[in-house]
């Protein structure tokens, strides 16, 4: 390659085009809206993949047109340039805002968030998420303060490759022969493209984290930029005439921002995303890439797209609002509490900061016209560098809070799991294989069975102590988590598809307890989704199924505390007293609800005379209030799920209950079958 030395200067006018700040402003738009949780725009995610195709479409016209004019591309120099353009404004948002964090949120949340403002400082924090083990209660990834930054990582990660593959491709190195072999170039991007989208399928159903949130599964969305730009040079030089006479008619354009709209209001996370659902936003971008709208300026959607200052500006301070709008949504809700009206001033602060950002630091920094690539690099490796060593900082900073007595018990809350967590008789989604866990004494003379999810698995402690110890009966688990005992087949969007997993399983677990026909059995699960015929009718077909020879007590599901207990406990204990305090981490039950859920399953038990509803809301939420924590003793591990501590607590009172529905009186219902 040719050697010769040359400075890198912005990017000339003949080269802007307004329609391309009106997409970025389309795309953050949707995203922002999406976040701020506005209604209909629940697929605003989709926003992401506008980014990807439009960062394809803009790289590789950089390098295509830089080689088609100098024969020459200077990748050091374009790696300095995507350093001075993105790194200052990530740090400057990470080092603010973790400052902030600082002050108002938990030390086990500043903990995570360190960790990931690490990997966000080197753009590796794609990999960081990708590789979370989710467990079921495991919080979700939405609450992450920098969880946005794993599609810049992504956007980082295809400017370190895309550079040398085009080259390569295109056979434009000295060693290849600098031949710039265009055929070549196309026919190798079409196998990019196919590969990465077979990968992005396949993934989509086995790995979707890695799916999600790593580069080979979204390189087709930076490649079918990189065609839009190779189709519209064909165009202009007059070589696929059908599609130019298209250009520049509002119909390319209109027909792209249709489709990004079209998968914004009517997607949600309850896909398996990307997959081919990212096809439709993606082929939208590209469509509006291709246009022309200057060549009809005066048309309505050529003056939207070229001259509305507003949307212009947007697209201008997109990069900035993007690094900005999540964590002061999160660390605005945190302080201030979260209502529409709160987001909407919170969005309206997000747009002020990121001005600002633009202004003095973003926009200065990319017009700086770079001489020496070297000093740029130098600075780019020092500055991060630097910004991991304070991140690293603010984690033992974080560590140090964690270790009050107050954060201590607060901590071990949510951890306090029933011991059937630790046996492994709970698989999830992972295996529909019935397994069993058995307490007290195989010859006991009575046998009582635990039947249900999670929400129903948490009483284990209070049956084990009140009917095992206390009346030497024999205990069988039969759990799994998010599988309700109601025989209702559900999607279930924590796995994207329907959960035959538990139905085959429930059709197991049932057939266990017709053939072993105990003498009690305690069925409890979680309040899904459902509909009053889907409860009545499921709650029918599993106590048809089961049979009248067996008790049945049916736990009405536990309330819901409706946020993350042990979260807000220790933010509350973290915060400085000059803050402003939410209110206390209580919430109340909605009494109509609730008589219409206790209904529904009364409904369903009504034909049989061996089964009785119980409720256990006063055990949960005394007097209608739910509180994460009651005296001294932290009620909810997370937003639904009791501590074992506090149900052990409650255990004689949960006894009595269930020995009121004079189920365990009953002597035909109490016999055992071995």
């Amino acid at each position: 390659m040719n050697t010769q030395r040359q400075y890198w200067q912005p990017e000339s006018k003949a080269y802007h085009r307004n329609d391309i700040q009106s997409l970025r402003a389309l795309a953050i738009a949707i995203v922002v809206a999406s976040h701020a949780k506005m209604t209909g725009l629940q697929g605003g995610f989709v926003g992401v993949d506008v980014f990807f195709v439009l960062s394809g479409y803009l790289i590789s016209r950089l390098i295509l047109s830089e080689l088609d004019t100098t024969k020459n591309f200077r990748i050091g120099l374009f790696y300095a340039n995507r350093f001075k353009r993105l790194l200052p404004g990530l740090l400057l948002m990470l080092l603010l805002t973790s400052g902030v964090a600082y002050l108002v949120t938990s030390p086990w949340q500043q903990i995570r968030d360190a960790t990931t403002a690490q990997a966000a400082t080197l753009w590796l924090s794609n990999f960081y998420f990708a590789s979370r083990v989710i467990d079921y209660f495991s919080s979700g990834l939405d609450t992450y303060l920098y969880l946005h930054t794993w599609s810049l990582a992504v956007e980082e990660q295809f400017y370190l490759v895309w550079p040398c593959l085009i080259m390569f491709l295109l056979a434009a190195w000295r060693w290849q022969g600098s031949k710039f072999k265009h055929r070549r170039l196309v026919v190798g991007l079409f196998l990019v493209f196919g590969a990465s989208l077979g990968l992005n399928i396949y993934q989509s159903h086995f790995l979707s984290e890695a799916d999600f949130y790593l580069m080979p599964g979204r390189a087709w969305e930076f490649t079918l930029g990189a065609f839009a730009y190779l189709a519209r040079q064909e165009c202009e030089m007059g070589r696929i005439a059908w599609l130019d006479t298209l250009r520049g008619r509002s119909i390319l354009n209109s027909t792209g921002i249709l489709l990004i709209l079209i998968a914004a209001t009517g997607y949600s996370d309850a896909l398996r995303y990307p997959g081919l659902w990212a096809l439709l936003p993606c082929v939208g971008t590209a469509l509006i890439l291709l246009d022309a709208p200057e060549r009809h300026s005066s048309s309505r959607l050529s003056k939207i797209l070229l001259q509305q200052r507003g949307i212009l500006f947007l697209g201008d301070i997109s990069y900035s609002l993007y690094l900005w709008h999540w964590p002061i949504l999160k660390l605005g809700v945190e302080i201030l509490g979260d209502t529409p009206a709160i987001r909407f001033g919170l969005v309206c602060l997000a747009l002020l900061v990121s001005a600002l950002a633009y202004k003095w630091v973003e926009n200065p920094l990319h017009r700086l016209s770079v001489a020496r690539p070297a000093k740029i690099w130098l600075a780019a490796i020092a500055c991060m560098a630097g910004g991991y060593f304070c991140f690293s900082a603010w984690q033992t900073a974080a560590v140090d809070l964690t270790q009050t007595p107050a954060q201590k018990r607060i901590q071990s809350a949510r951890q306090d799991v029933p011991d059937i967590y630790f046996k492994e008789c709970d698989t999830w989604f992972h295996s529909s294989k019935l397994s069993v866990c058995t307490y007290g004494r195989e010859d006991a003379d009575r046998t009582v069975v635990l039947f249900g999810d999670s929400v129903g698995a948490q009483w284990f402690s209070a049956i084990k102590k009140e009917f095992v110890e206390a009346r030497g009966w024999k205990l069988d688990v039969l759990t799994k988590s998010s599988c309700p005992a109601e025989e209702v087949s559900f999607y279930y969007e924590r796995i994207k598809s329907t959960y035959t997993v538990c139905d085959e399983w429930r059709e197991k677990a049932v057939d266990y307890i017709r053939r072993k026909r105990p003498g009690l059995v305690i069925m409890g699960s979680s309040h899904y989704a459902f509909t009053p015929e889907q409860l009545s009718n499921g709650i029918r077909a599993t106590l048809g199924k089961i049979g009248a020879s067996t008790a049945v007590a049916i736990i009405v599901p536990a309330p819901r505390l409706g946020f993350n207990g042990p979260a807000c406990l220790s933010n509350q204990a973290n915060k400085s007293d000059w803050l402003p305090r939410k209110e206390p981490c209580t919430s109340t039950l909605n009494p109509a609800e609730r008589s219409r859920l206790k209904a529904n399953l009364k409904a369903g038990a009504s034909e049989f005379s061996n089964a009785r509803v119980v409720d256990f809301d006063d055990l949960v939420c005394p007097g209608g209030i739910c509180r994460a924590m009651i005296g001294d003793s932290v009620v909810f591990r997370d937003s639904l799920h009791l501590t074992d501590r506090y149900v052990q607590s409650i255990s004689p009172k949960f006894a009595q209950a269930i020995d009121a529905t004079s189920l365990v009186a009953n002597p035909y219902l109490s016999r055992t079958v071995p």
